[in-house]
């Protein structure tokens, strides 16, 4: 199992969840945590804050899940609108022994996003207003 912070609330929602069931990209968002007042700084922290469309398996509900990205490398994103994801897959690299990685983040058949992180945690899901026709 993933090491996701408050990866709990996603199986409260669903026992069953997985990441096939996150649908479409809605928002993403690019932010820096600064630990000092200089912008180029080996010790500033780049990260993401993305809110996915979430369709349990065996629901007709759509529902808003905000996840932060930490300390993300190699960020790349192709998208125009909504975007919808066909197979989302996040791969533990722990094994793997790299600085400052843990994760992969990526859309394996569209290719739409991937990117490296270092820490993932689960903000916060609520009921979407959002329809899929």
């Amino acid at each position: 199992m993933l090491n996701i912070k408050n990866f709990h609330l996603l199986n409260n929602l669903s026992p069953e969840f997985s990441f096939l069931d996150m649908k479409y990209i809605v928002e993403v968002k690019y932010f820096i945590e600064y630990s000092n007042n200089f912008l180029f700084d080996e010790e500033n922290k780049t990260n993401l804050h993305i809110t996915f469309l979430l369709k349990p398996k065996d629901s007709y509900d759509f529902y808003e899940v905000e996840m932060n990205f930490y300390k993300v490398e190699s960020f790349k994103l192709s998208a125009s609108g909504a975007l919808q994801l066909s197979i989302l897959q996040i791969t533990d690299l722990c094994d793997r022994s790299w600085e400052n990685i843990k994760f992969q983040v990526r859309d394996v058949e569209n290719q739409d996003i991937d990117f490296y992180c270092n820490s993932i945690e689960v903000l916060s899901i609520k009921e979407s207003q959002i329809i899929d026709n």
